[in-house]
């Protein structure tokens, strides 16, 4: 019979991510069936203190190294309220054994003290595993974005007048500079971007609906020219909605449905995998419809998706410092986010750079010796150089590493004994010792004072 489990489906039996509703009756169940057993086996002594070997404490040490501490104090609270009913009811004469249950109390507390240990762990390594999920996720979508802004500009500029970076950095500063609030409206600046998509993407018949708790409100936020009612049993938003990803009438799986009213229909979905909105189009030119804008309208979906969950929380770091790359903010919140949940540190390291002879060539080789995981956001003053370097899930023992490999690179590619010699200044900080905009203006600070 094992061989129909899979490793994961037994480790998740016997060890459960969190503990419920089910933990509380797993432990009455379990704690009174072994002390069941043990007077069906021998009525006399039902909690088995004269047996060589102490089988009753094998109830609340598998409970405590399943659930933890609690749940060892809850069964044994358990079984020496049963030895108090059963020694009233039966008129036992023997002394209560101290030490026996003294034994298995330490014994419990000791393997439940060990599961606490190991379950604050496992959370933690959830909780990075979920923040580099996300972060995965954000790269993935940069990187295809990377590719098709790359591609060649659009051969007919009739057909689409504004290439796919024209269309996200224009997409950015609306969003960016119209503000919202996505508790009032959840998809802000709708009416902005199906214009844009009807520029982009030819469209000529569409709708954006909003989506809350999986639930679709069936009155469009925006639309474009004369649309019909919303069919919520449609194919292809039954299908999109599923697969959580855009569909269309020659999609595979879809060829044998006739009867769809829609073209197109796209999910917004952002990087946690959360869907909030929905784009349906009736209509749109048969021969714009092609792998080519198909990818492009996915695309401008996905990067507003993300900036509606993204830009609503840095927009006061964005106010604060408007030349602030948005990766930046971001990522500085999601940093904080996992550090107030979890515990789990990031840092942030500033160099200043003054005026002096290497001071090109020491920029250039700070920026080369950055780690592909770390955030940056550069800059470039008359008097000085800001690099400001974001380590992901990196303590403060990171941050001693870091300053020692650039100490050793600038003293062998420079003669630079220490970071004064360079005429560099290093500032570091805590993610989470206070708000991020604060943080983040207090480390400005520190940068911008006058040198002596």
């Amino acid at each position: 019979m094992l061989h129909l489990f899979t490793r994961r489906q037994l480790a998740a039996a016997f060890a459960p991510k969190q503990a419920g509703r089910l933990m509380v009756v797993e432990i009455v169940l379990f704690t009174l069936a072994t002390i069941a057993i043990g007077a069906w086996s021998n009525p006399k002594d039902p909690f088995m203190v004269h047996l060589p070997f102490p089988w009753l404490w094998l109830a609340p040490t598998i409970l405590a190294l399943r659930y933890g501490s609690l749940a060892a104090i809850g069964s044994i609270g358990i079984i020496s309220l049963s030895w108090s009913a059963w020694d009233t009811l039966s008129n036992n004469t023997e002394l209560f054994p101290a030490h026996f249950f003294m034994g298995g109390l330490i014994l419990s507390l000791l393997a439940g003290e060990f599961a606490d240990v190991w379950i604050v762990r496992l959370k933690r390594v959830r909780e990075a595993n979920g923040y580099l999920n996300e972060r995965l996720e954000s790269l993935t979508r940069r990187h295809y974005l990377l590719k098709l802004s790359h591609e060649r500009l659009e051969q007919d500029m009739l057909t689409k007048p504004m290439t796919l970076r024209d269309s996200l950095s224009h997409m950015r500063q609306v969003m960016i500079e119209g503000g919202f609030n996505t508790d009032k409206n959840p998809l802000p600046h709708a009416a902005d971007l199906i214009n844009l998509l009807a520029q982009t993407c030819q469209l000529e018949v569409a709708s954006l609906y909003s989506i809350h708790n999986d639930n679709i409100n069936a009155s469009a936020v925006t639309h474009l020219g004369s649309v019909h009612s919303f069919k919520v049993d449609d194919p292809l938003v039954s299908y999109a909605l599923e697969h959580k990803s855009l569909a269309h009438l020659q999609t595979e799986q879809l060829m044998d449905s006739h009867s769809s009213q829609y073209v197109v229909v796209a999910p917004l979905i952002a990087t946690n995998q959360q869907c909030f909105g929905l784009l349906t189009v009736e209509r749109m030119p048969f021969l714009s419809l092609n792998s080519e804008t198909l990818q492009f309208l996915s695309v401008l979906l996905g990067y507003y998706a993300d900036n509606v969950k993204v830009i609503p929380q840095a927009m006061k770091i964005l106010r604060d410092n408007p030349k602030c790359p948005l990766d930046f903010a971001s990522e500085l919140l999601r940093l904080e986010r996992v550090q107030r949940e979890s515990g789990l540190p990031s840092s942030i390291v500033a160099f200043v750079l003054s005026d002096s002879v290497h001071r090109q060539d020491i920029y250039a080789e700070m920026v080369r010796q950055r780690r592909q995981m770390d955030i940056a956001w550069d800059i470039r003053l008359s008097d000085r150089d800001i690099l400001i370097t974001l380590m992901p899930l990196h303590g403060d023992a990171a941050v001693t590493g870091y300053l020692l490999r650039t100490q050793k690179w600038l003293k062998d590619m420079f003669n630079c004994s220490k970071f004064a010699d360079a005429q560099m200044t290093p500032y570091t900080a805590l993610v989470n010792e206070r708000p991020a905009a604060d943080l983040l203006n207090h480390l400005l600070e520190r940068c911008l004072v006058k040198q002596s």
